[in-house]
């Protein structure tokens, strides 16, 4: 039996050619794409992080069928 392990939140990222370390994860959930045959799902776990500079940003890591990959989802906007 095989079981998933999660990546979790990176510890850093590029981008725009700037490197940003995380330094503080505020919410993490599990995102499920149970319409689809399973060969064809697009399963992401997502993080909204607030990276060393202060800034708020929403990662994803897409899993599933294909290479698992990470993408920044958007920039937030600062919290008031």
């Amino acid at each position: 039996m095989r079981r998933e392990t999660r990546p979790g939140p990176p510890a850093s990222f590029v981008w725009r050619g700037r490197e940003y370390t995380v330094v503080e994860v505020l919410a993490e959930r599990r995102l499920l794409d149970l319409r689809r045959p399973w060969w064809t799902r697009r399963h992401r776990d997502e993080y909204v992080v607030r990276v060393d500079t202060g800034e708020l940003f929403r990662l994803r890591f897409h899993r599933g069928p294909g290479r698992p990959s990470w993408t920044l989802f958007c920039q937030l906007p600062e919290e008031p």
